[in-house]
């Protein structure tokens, strides 16, 4: 009996691990307060950082060194870390939209 309990909680402690070590994308605010008071560079701005952030989620997407392991140790993780990617890139272009109308509308060039 407590052989098992003990393997329990070892198995429990590895796949915590495990998930803690899946790769997450930073998530975006789609609309933030003080978006619609944004000058048309700071606007820019904006913009040119979300650039930066989905060119991180695209480098945690094909063959790194942690989807090489989650693919070989824990494939759920591999699985996630795609899950999360997409659902970043799915932020990042919500928030390139809405800010992309505040800048028409305040007829930046």
């Amino acid at each position: 009996m407590l052989f098992s309990l003990r393997s329990a909680v070892l198995a429990t402690v590895a796949a915590s691990c495990l998930l803690v070590g899946c790769a997450t994308s930073e998530k975006v605010q789609v609309v933030q307060p003080g978006d619609p008071n944004l000058s048309c560079n700071a606007i820019k701005g904006e913009l040119a950082r979300l650039d930066k952030a989905q060119a991180d989620i695209d480098s945690k997407k094909g063959v790194t060194g942690t989807n090489v392991a989650a693919a070989l140790l824990w494939l759920p993780g591999l699985a996630y870390t795609y899950y999360d990617a997409g659902e970043a890139t799915r932020l990042i272009s919500d928030r390139r939209s809405a800010l992309t109308t505040i800048y028409n509308n305040k007829n930046c060039q």
